[in-house]
């Protein structure tokens, strides 16, 4: 049984406040999902049980997410690393896809998990013929210092070439919502997606009744412990002031199940 979200925030106070913050206005535009990329490869090994804590039940939506909205300007690397990313879980009833986008030094973009569904039954959502076990990852390979890195999801791509693209930069997501919570511990960068539409849009597209539990994909990205100092600074909040602000939020929990069934391809 997975602790739940409330001591998972209790665990990560010494790192969360400096990493994250409200704003919104960020661009994605640049960004193109190239759907010729191909899936780099993959190892596995990666000790992903201290992170399990930070995933949200299914269907029980993030209490406060807001204030853990990660700012995309904050993963600017001060320094040089080579980057990994290690699937954590999901409970999803698509078969996401995630790529990254590096900017700045660095200028590269590419796919890091081609079907970012589980196939063991360890995961809250199982059952893909293909896919993903937990601990395994991928290198994106050394990103230099004055490079931003930012996360990108393609719901159900791997079913779906046309799937809605969510990234963490708010304004730039269709819907409007925020789609990704972000948490540091333990020098990592914990990225919690969310792959349903939540309202409706002059896209065209229609609500998919967004259950905001943000664990459709869970993965840590290791950017190195120097970057992740540098990321949250040196402002420790008191334990109790970080309790309070997601105490607060947690009377809005709620619960909706999904409809859709996941299809093995």
């Amino acid at each position: 049984m997975k602790a739940t979200l409330l001591t998972a925030l209790i665990a990560a106070t010494a790192t969360l406040t400096g990493l994250v913050s409200k704003v919104e206005t960020a661009s994605a535009a640049g960004f193109t999902w190239n759907n010729t990329w191909t899936q780099p490869a993959i190892s596995s090994g990666f000790n992903a049980d201290p992170f399990q804590q930070f995933v949200q039940q299914e269907g029980i939506a993030l209490p406060n997410s807001g204030q853990v909205k990660l700012d995309p300007s904050k993963l600017n690397l001060k320094y040089d690393y080579k980057v990994s990313v290690d699937f954590i879980n999901e409970g999803a009833s698509y078969r996401n896809q995630l790529a990254f986008n590096a900017t700045g030094t660095t200028n590269s973009s590419g796919l890091l998990f081609k079907d970012a569904s589980c196939n063991e039954s360890k995961c809250i959502m199982s059952g893909a013929s293909s896919g993903l076990k937990i601990g395994d990852g991928v290198n994106i390979g050394t990103i230099a210092g004055g490079t931003q890195l930012d996360l990108f999801l393609k719901a159900d791509g791997f079913n779906n070439s046309n799937g809605n693209i969510f990234g963490t930069q708010t304004a730039s997501n269709a819907d409007g919502l925020q789609h990704v919570v972000a948490y540091a511990y333990n020098n990592y960068i914990i990225l919690g997606f969310e792959d349903l539409y939540g309202g409706l849009h002059a896209t065209g597209n229609l609500n998919q009744n967004s259950d905001r539990d943000f664990n459709d994909l869970v993965v840590v990205l290791d950017i190195g412990e120097a970057n992740v100092r540098e990321l949250i600074g040196a402002t420790v909040p008191e334990p109790s002031v970080t309790l309070s602000m997601f105490a607060l939020g947690a009377v809005g929990m709620f619960g909706l199940r999904r409809r859709q069934t996941r299809t093995s391809n």
